[in-house]
């Protein structure tokens, strides 16, 4: 059973299609998973670059390790729900560590093998339904999400809740790999965060970008800063100079100028997403100081 070279992604969209030709279902806020079973509790995991996982997650390997509904390869997610909502930072704690915990769950949303026959070509709808006939029964911490089909009404729910987002779904699609098509869209509530700005990146030696940093992690870098503000930055840093604060650096940044800060101070940023790497995906500078 051949893997995709990329799993079928959703395109960001900030509108819902709506019409009987699309389902919906809820943007479980985890990672993304391929998993490949083998029939005879035979378990490999596999990230969104289909890269081997289950030395990251063996506790996912242990949940999946039982099921005999022969073999398969499922697409679907590695979440922790914290009991209101699932929580994408305390999966990255997953990501990042080899401790067992029993608080990851995974949830399936289509299925690539049935019975070792290859239904990519078959239309989601059909490869929904023998996914859900092989998981019928919802367990804690393995189930299959529901498939709706009333987006606006999912997307109150998902913003009522402060879930991630909904995906839209053309029930007549094939499997596509990556996003060569116009058959899946998300749409997720904006991330609005409060971070801590630990350093102030530099071109030039002029204020560029600020570092942020969120329960002592590197989240990235926000741009957007106004003349004013830059000043008043230009003076803080040489006031208040101090050392990086994070145990390890990317290459990039070990290449950037950065002066790092004895005292750091909060600022607000929207972004569309963190990625799996826990940074924020295009954030945007809201203002300072706390909320």
């Amino acid at each position: 059973m051949q893997l995709p070279s990329i799993p079928m992604a959703p395109i960001t969209s900030t509108d819902i299609p709506t019409g009987p030709e699309w389902g919906y279902q809820i943007k479980w806020d985890g990672v993304r998973t391929l998993v490949r079973l083998d029939g005879n509790g035979g378990v490999e995991i596999f990230s969104k670059r289909v890269e081997p996982r289950n030395d990251r997650f063996p506790e996912i390997v242990e949940l999946l390790s039982p099921l005999r509904i022969g073999a398969c390869v499922l697409d679907g997610e590695i979440a922790y729900f914290d009991g209101i909502r699932p929580n994408f930072k305390r999966v990255l704690v997953g990501v990042n560590r080899k401790k067992f915990d029993d608080n990851l769950i995974f949830v399936a949303f289509d299925m690539l093998y049935d019975d070792g026959d290859d239904i990519r070509s078959l239309p989601f709808q059909d490869r929904f339904e023998r996914l859900a006939n092989r998981l019928p029964v919802k367990m804690p911490r393995l189930f299959v999400t529901d498939l709706m089909y009333d987006g606006p009404a999912l997307w109150d729910w998902v913003n009522t809740r402060e879930w991630e987002g909904i995906i839209s779904k053309r029930l007549d699609s094939p499997y596509v790999e990556a996003k060569k098509h116009m058959y899946w869209f998300k749409k997720r509530k904006e991330v609005r965060i409060t971070a801590d700005v630990v350093g102030i990146k530099l071109k030039a030696g002029l204020v560029s970008s600020l570092v942020l940093s969120n329960e002592g992690k590197y989240i990235g870098h926000v741009a957007g800063i106004d003349a004013k503000s830059k000043k008043v930055l230009a003076q803080f840093m040489v006031d208040h100079p101090g050392k990086c604060p994070f145990p390890n650096l990317s290459a990039g940044m070990k290449k950037a100028e950065i002066a790092w800060l004895g005292v750091s101070f909060p600022c607000r940023v929207t972004a569309l997403e963190f990625t799996d790497g826990g940074v924020l995906r295009q954030p945007k500078l809201i203002g300072f100081g706390a909320e």
